[in-house]
């Protein structure tokens, strides 16, 4: 199964260039006619206003190749507003499901941390999602998609944007899984224990990530997986990142 990553689109509640590279993208996802998926990691709003979530389902729905399609929220993103604009649409928000016999389980990370260390951006995972990433984990296999990166994939500022109960996460995994997030607007590929760190690259700008502070790049565009089962796990291949 080939997995397509959009993440990071920051549409603002008008029209702007944000639109303009995430229908370029999804045009590159439709003209692959085989049944694939389509993942939209976080961040998809950039002030989480209806207008943005309907353009999304729009330019969606006008695809007629994107059957499989799934959305979380990032920290930008207000979940109940999500499910409410995408009802009904071919933009799924849910916790778990299963895509040509692959089991996903998708962590909500949107939720603003409760005390003060970090900073504007970091997420925490609830108890409620805690419990239920748990019990995904005790699973034989599955890919778990998050927004906040699990692990540390960078030694800079970003980690002050990260998730809150950080340490608590990582402990849930007792098993061996990928995980696919967004948020860092750059392409990362790290290992630590039982996870795999998959980070795609953002579709409205990238990221410095060897500077003290945020500073924005031109390096934008999408990031393409292929997963398989290999002896009862699942693999996920990292094909490429589409540039825009």
């Amino acid at each position: 199964m080939k997995i397509y990553q959009i993440t990071d689109t920051h549409l603002a509640d008008i029209v702007g260039e944000a639109d303009v590279n995430l229908e370029t993208l999804l045009d590159i996802v439709d003209q692959d006619t085989d049944d694939n998926i389509l993942l939209l990691t976080g961040d998809l709003a950039n002030a989480a206003v209806p207008a943005a979530y309907h353009r999304i389902r729009s330019y969606i729905e006008a695809r007629n190749n994107i059957a499989h399609c799934y959305a979380l929220a990032g920290n930008h993103d207000d979940i109940d507003c999500m499910k409410k604009s995408f009802s009904s649409s071919k933009v799924k928000v849910v916790q778990s499901a299963t895509v040509h016999g692959f089991p996903i389980h998708f962590l909500d990370t949107s939720s603003k941390p409760l005390g003060h260390s970090l900073e504007l951006g970091a997420g925490r995972v609830t108890r409620k999602a805690h419990a239920a990433l748990q019990k995904a984990i005790r699973q034989p296999a599955n890919i778990i998609i998050s927004h906040h990166p699990i692990l540390t994939v960078s030694d800079q500022w970003f980690k002050q944007i990260g998730i809150e109960n950080q340490a608590q996460v990582v402990r849930c995994f007792k098993r061996k899984r990928t995980v696919i997030s967004g948020h860092a607007h750059h392409y990362f590929d790290v290992t630590q224990g039982n996870i795999r760190q998959l980070v795609g690259m953002a579709s409205a700008y990238g990221f410095e990530h060897q500077t003290d502070s945020p500073q924005r790049n031109g390096s934008m565009g999408m990031t393409i997986y292929k997963a398989n089962w290999e002896g009862g796990d699942i693999c996920v291949e990292h094909l490429g990142n589409h540039h825009l």
